[in-house]
């Protein structure tokens, strides 16, 4: 009985030392949310992060959210013609280009009444703010522009 105990023992000694030489360690310094890749930039949309830190009333928190579903209700999507009409155009057995520059040419149109509609949005929101609020809004937007990529430069001119 001594020996198989004994036995029994070394081979689970044995086991778990093995387990423990092929078990895969992350080291220890990394966390989840520390990666390379990720440089530590902020996370959202930009709208929220110039909103960090600035505490709203009641009030504003109602006018914003009033604010918000007025401009959710303006918001145009593609049609569902201009989808299928993208569809068509992948799917197609030779490209037309002309299709593809005037269904562009379309969600262009699209795209800057969109942008149109969220500046109007966001300026009626700022617009809420008190002084104070606005100054830290201001440190939220010179703080998030650390974290945005340099504009490129523009192209070189041509003598």
């Amino acid at each position: 009985m001594r020996k198989v105990t004994s036995l029994l023992l070394a081979s689970s000694l044995l086991m778990g030392s093995a387990s423990m030489v092929y078990a895969e360690t992350a080291p220890l310094s990394a966390t989840p949310n520390e990666h390379s890749h990720m440089k530590k930039r902020p996370h959202g949309a930009p709208e929220m992060m110039l909103m960090k830190g600035i505490v709203l009333t009641d009030a504003q928190k109602q006018q914003i959210h009033s604010i918000l579903v007025e401009g959710r209700k303006n918001l145009t999507h593609p049609s569902k013609a201009d989808r299928q009409a993208a569809f068509d155009l992948i799917t197609a057995e030779k490209f037309d280009a002309a299709k593809a520059q005037s269904l562009a040419d379309s969600h262009a149109a699209l795209d800057t009444q969109r942008m149109v509609n969220r500046l109007e949005t966001d300026s009626k929101i700022y617009n809420l703010l008190t002084a104070d609020q606005k100054k830290q809004y201001q440190a939220n937007y010179e703080k998030m522009k650390s974290f945005k990529h340099p504009a490129p430069d523009a192209a070189p001119q041509q003598d």
